[in-house]
């Protein structure tokens, strides 16, 4: 990170935090309540930030599988621009993106703990992206799981301290585990793709066994409601056909992953069929978190 862009992040910080209101320009950043609707939206783009980490990651494999290639490595690019844009946002307001300033402590603690994670792992991630540099590609292997746990934690805390009192608490772990699939459908492909990669194949495979279980859980729960979980049923008639759309897609996808999972082959073949699948299966998911938003 060059000193310029530090010295930006520390002055948007203090003036988040109302330390420096002698400049005169605190008053203008100053953050008004969420509404509901605000709360919602923040959730939701928090947890994309889980799904993008993993995109990258999967994206930059493929690449380098053959898979796709040129397109894949523009996706990858994509993928990283928005994380970087969305992460400076959910901290500092992005007015493009509908975030205000955040101002709670301890969700500036925790998002400033993911922008120091995502500095070594944004590297690799451009430096493969920019340059094709081979050993990127196992840095962003071994960096990418740490970046997703904290990203994940900041959304769980987004979820605590929003679902007190701005959104129905049961409304908001609903929002929070839809996003949570977007996610999981980049991991399943990322580990699917990295077990050919060769870095830890068999910790792939095993990675790659619970993200296939956690997906198709979730989705029972997202679908008929998980008392326990605190997850509600589908609270309208479009969401449960969304949800019914998405799980077509994962009853394609889920035979041909676990086959990879229990130590078949990750070729590019089907890899490729993975891929497109999985890119529907994403469109389709965010649509459906899209409609949990709105109610």
């Amino acid at each position: 990170m060059t000193k310029l862009r530090l010295f930006c992040k520390m002055i948007l910080t203090l003036l988040a935090l109302d330390l420096i209101p002698a400049l005169g320009i605190a008053p203008l950043l100053a953050a008004t309540p969420l509404s509901a609707s605000e709360a919602k939206h923040k959730i939701n783009l928090a947890g994309r930030q889980r799904m993008l980490s993993q995109r990258m990651a999967m994206l930059s494999c493929m690449a380098d599988s053959d898979v796709q290639a040129e397109s894949a490595v523009a996706r990858a690019g994509g993928a990283f621009a928005l994380f970087d844009q969305t992460l400076n946002g959910l901290r500092f307001g992005d007015a493009e993106h509908g975030l205000s300033t955040e101002k709670n402590m301890e969700m500036l603690d925790a998002l400033a703990a993911v922008d120091l994670l995502w500095q070594g792992y944004g590297r690799a991630v451009e430096g493969y992206v920019t340059g094709g540099e081979a050993a990127s590609l196992r840095v962003i292997h071994a960096r990418n799981p740490a970046v997703l746990k904290t990203m994940n934690d900041a959304v769980g805390l987004m979820e605590r301290l929003y679902g007190e009192g701005l959104i129905a608490p049961d409304l908001a772990a609903a929002i929070n585990v839809a996003g949570r699939q977007r996610m999981l459908i980049m991991k399943a492909l990322k580990e699917a793709c990295m077990v050919g990669r060769g870095f830890d194949p068999e910790g792939d495979r095993r990675a790659l066994q619970g993200t296939i279980a956690l997906f198709s859980s979730s989705l029972y729960k997202l679908r008929v409601g998980n008392a326990w979980d605190g997850i509600i049923a589908p609270p309208s008639f479009e969401i449960d056909m969304q949800l019914e759309l998405v799980q077509a897609v994962w009853d394609w996808m889920e035979p041909y992953l676990k086959e990879i999972a229990a130590g078949g082959p990750a070729d590019p073949a089907r890899l490729s069929e993975l891929l497109y699948h999985g890119e529907v299966a994403l469109r389709e998911m965010n649509v459906a978190v899209g409609l949990y938003e709105k109610v």
